[in-house]
């Protein structure tokens, strides 16, 4: 069910920066959780471009799932997410295979299993998705990047996180963080701040829309596959 997802996970790496993952995993719940929204922590998921060591993600209870979602790999993601990029537009095939420089033939049949799932319809030779918001039901896509003291490490990989989530964090050592850090906090990146009883919201990420990217749709199909699927 998640093999043509490609989804990959890091194995757990021991060390200071891992028990400063696993303390903050153990109070999370205070600082995003959320009324009506389910949720689940992701770790060491391999993304776009690195590893973020947490992801939270939240999505809306009242989710229809169609099973012929769980069909879809990587390349019909790919082309959804193009497609819902272009909103009520739409494109033509010949456009799709020009923008994303797949073969007629594996075009075609993304397209076919997107207009199976009932994600993508066709008029008068162009294709749409069909509604983005009760496809991409995710409400939040939270990722967390841990430093134990490189603040420029962290803030490098959050700035990637961006991409595909929907907060991007920064969670160090409350005694590690420094003037200079918190200056350097001008975008749309927060920071929390670790203790030894808990943690401290430094400040609020700004939120990105979503879908960000496709790996925003490739985490969505995946919650959709684990927690959403019923036969």
């Amino acid at each position: 069910m998640f093999k043509n997802l490609h989804i990959n996970f890091r194995k757990d790496r021991m060390g200071p920066e891992s028990e400063l993952v696993e303390h903050f995993l153990s109070y999370c719940d205070n600082l995003f959780k959320k009324e009506n929204l389910e949720y689940t922590v992701i770790t060491e998921l391999y993304a776009e471009v690195g590893i973020p060591d947490i992801l939270i993600v939240a999505w809306d209870k009242d989710v229809n799932w169609n099973i012929k979602r769980n069909n879809l790999d990587k390349t019909d993601i790919r082309v959804l997410h193009h497609l819902s990029s272009k909103g009520r537009k739409g494109l033509k095939f010949q456009t799709i295979i020009k923008h994303l420089g797949y073969s007629e033939s594996r075009t075609y049949k993304s397209l076919d299993r997107l207009l199976s799932a009932n994600l993508v319809q066709i008029e008068n030779g162009v294709y749409r998705i069909c509604d983005t918001e009760k496809a991409f039901f995710l409400k939040k896509i939270i990722s967390v990047e841990a430093k134990m003291s490189d603040w420029r490490k962290a803030m490098h990989q959050a700035s990637i996180n961006q991409n595909f989530s929907s907060h991007s964090y920064i969670l160090m050592p409350n005694e590690k963080i420094s003037e200079k850090l918190l200056s350097s906090l001008n975008g749309n990146i927060g920071l929390l701040a670790h203790h030894s009883d808990g943690a401290t919201l430094k400040k609020r990420a700004k939120k990105s829309k979503l879908p960000g990217s496709h790996f925003s749709w490739v985490l969505n199909e995946y919650i959709g596959r684990k927690y959403l699927t019923t036969t």
